[in-house]
């Protein structure tokens, strides 16, 4: 599948309102094209310093999250498992 500077921005969006969502502290990551799926590359501050992480990305629910409620829902629920150690954690600074 091959995105315009348009969608890629869009997904770059969602992704940002997402992990936001998510209660990340610090992070970075990419959204990448990949032969059979995209995938998301994120690293981000855990209690050990960092930690690299690779989810698949279904594209097109992820661009539809930036406005249907229950595509957010289901990739938050997809990624909020293996994000738990990058998550702001509270009383923290």
């Amino acid at each position: 599948m091959s995105l315009s500077a348009a969608q890629l921005e869009g997904a770059t969006e969602a992704t940002y309102a997402l992990l936001d969502a998510l209660g990340l502290s610090a992070y970075r990551f990419a959204i990448e094209p990949r032969e059979t799926a995209w995938a998301l590359k994120l690293e981000c501050a855990v209690a050990e310093g960092w930690e690299a992480v690779t989810l698949p990305v279904d594209i097109d629910l992820l661009l539809a999250s930036r406005t249907d409620a229950e595509a957010r829902a289901q990739i938050a629920t997809a990624w909020a498992a293996a994000l738990t150690a990058c998550r702001r954690e509270s009383g923290s600074d």
